[in-house]
């Protein structure tokens, strides 16, 4: 065999480094311009997150704060979801609550696309732009709800999934102890995220099953690795509240199932993303037809099974909503980070990915523009509450919009996404945090998150939330609805609907804040208890 001359094996070397370089900087253009959104506003337009943030934040105040600690006290337990709880709260004690909030999600939101990109490298052993199609998955259904520790998970699981590719048959120790302390991690950060790193490990076993000639003892040492990697989440499971929770689950109908599967590109204009679903699956259907790609065995049977338990599985159980999209979203990173070129004409290559770029950069000029709007709601929305004091305690309720009934030509806001969910239901958690007042729908589940609701304010909780008129409630002058100061309307100026025993305090096109007015001369002040019973 000839001897390769030294110049050829230097400039080849140098040709690898600096493709290796460009790699990296389009990586890190495209984190940039994913996580410019959360400049536009303090407060991001996700469903849950002023309730998440809220929870941290009385979290990282209480016991030190007596007006919080009045309403709230933590309980912490053996609980699946506590990644944030336990990472945020130390750096509110050093930082802005609203810093610390966008910056936990800006690193969030980039976790799947580093995950799709580790685990498509761990799949073919080279650098690829192909798994950067990931991006347009981003800004999904459920990131957009709030979702923020499910999403944590799927990035974490494709990070340690990727492990597991690359180093089980080369590092086996170091791999596995990485896979027990990364499943334990998953299992504090969300359930469905453990399921699907489990999903990717027994993906990779399966194709070594394939491939290795196997005596019944190495199967056996390889089923006892992957049992004690999830041994440890197992147990925690069974001795914790969610494990013992009942709860009835409950299914779509085949149009909602179809219309969920949408998840993965659910955004703020239906014909874009439904534009959006049928690009992705065309251009992966074609690729795989022409042969210009393939997705190996280990990705095609985990995305088989993701995209199963999307159908099969309900879209809510045990308190968690949503159940099934997940898997749908899971599976739209997999595939994205799993489909690895082999023969693709460069023509080919350069309008796939200038498409990709025009569609990204139309997805982000959208989302953009309805996250300027929302600037100014918000902005609106704080002047209401501007009068709210610290250990009031307030109502909300919300007065329907004409705009919240979506019909695909709405101009996009960020208040709405384009399958109809309302954004700003949450958006009361404010009153929380930089008003240190009580909320009664603060996420409080002991299942599920590690604070409680203390006496009397629990109660009164319990009465709102179970109330179809919380206001004719108030009104009746039940007692365990008293220890209400304030109700806060979301929706139009609704001061000519609701009158007696409330007094309107401030109004505009966001919100409503009345005062209760009371007779008693009992009648609790502002960040005084109420009279004991």
């Amino acid at each position: 065999m000839p001897a390769i001359p030294l110049e050829r094996t230097v400039t080849a070397t140098q040709r690898v480094a600096r493709d290796d370089a460009v790699w990296w900087c389009v990586l890190l253009v495209l984190c940039v311009a994913l996580v410019a959104p959360l400049t536009i506003a303090d407060v991001p337009p996700l469903l849950d997150y002023p309730n998440h943030l809220a929870r941290l934040f009385v979290l990282a105040s209480v016991p030190a704060d007596p007006v919080l600690a009045r309403f709230y006290e933590p309980r912490w337990g053996i609980i699946p979801n506590l990644a944030l709880d336990l990472t945020v709260p130390p750096l509110l004690r050093m930082f802005p609550v609203h810093i610390v909030g966008r910056a936990i999600a800006g690193l969030i939101l980039l976790l799947p696309v580093l995950g799709a990109s580790a685990y498509h490298r761990a799949l073919s052993g080279r650098l690829s732009y192909w798994p950067f199609a990931a991006v347009l998955f981003v800004f999904n259904a459920a990131l957009l709800r709030g979702f923020l520790n499910f999403i944590a998970s799927v990035g974490l699981a494709l990070l340690l999934g990727a492990t597991w590719v690359a180093w089980r048959e080369r590092r086996p120790s170091l791999t596995i102890l990485i896979g027990m302390v990364g499943a334990v991690a998953l299992f504090f950060c969300h359930l469905t995220g453990l399921l699907f790193f489990a999903i990717l490990i027994g993906g990779h076993e399966l194709a070594w099953l394939r491939k290795a000639s196997f005596t019944i003892g190495g199967l056996a040492r390889r089923a006892a690795v992957v049992i004690l990697i999830f041994a440890a989440p197992a147990a925690l499971y069974l001795i914790s509240d969610l494990g013992h929770m009942a709860g009835e689950a409950e299914f779509r109908s085949v149009a909602g199932k179809a219309h969920a599967a949408l998840s993965p590109v659910i955004n703020y204009v239906w014909p874009l993303d439904l534009l959006t679903a049928a690009l992705c699956i065309a251009a992966t259907l074609l690729c795989l037809a022409m042969r210009w790609c393939v997705i190996q065995f280990q990705a095609a049977a985990a995305i088989v099974v993701l995209l199963a338990l999307f159908i099969v599985l309900p879209a809510a159980l045990k308190g968690t909503y949503d159940v099934d999209t997940r898997f749908i979203i899971m599976a739209a990173f997999v595939i994205s980070a799993s489909l690895t070129p082999v023969a693709m004409p460069h023509p080919a290559r350069w309008t796939l990915g200038i498409g990709f770029l025009l569609l990204f950069g139309v997805r982000m000029s959208v989302l953009v523009a309805a996250w300027e709007g929302w600037s100014g709601e918000l902005a609106a929305f704080r002047s209401v509450i501007a009068s709210v004091q610290p250990g009031d305690v307030v109502m909300t309720v919300r007065a329907s919009r004409v705009e919240d009934t979506y019909d695909g030509t709405n101009v996009p806001s960020a208040r709405r996404l384009s399958d109809g969910t309302t954004i700003d239901t949450h958006l009361p958690g404010l009153l929380v945090i930089e008003h240190r007042a009580y909320w009664p729908f603060l996420f409080d589940n002991l299942s599920q998150q590690p604070i409680r609701t203390r006496e009397p304010y629990r109660t009164a909780a319990s009465l709102v939330d179970n109330s179809r008129d919380p206001i004719a409630l108030l009104k009746s002058g039940e007692p365990g609805i008293r220890p209400f100061t304030h109700v806060l309307v979301l929706g139009p100026d609704p001061a000519d609907i609701i009158t007696g025993g409330l007094k309107l305090v401030s109004a505009n096109e966001t919100a409503a804040l009345f005062a209760v007015v009371r007779d008693d001369v009992n009648q609790p002040r502002s960040g005084s208890p109420p009279p004991a019973r």
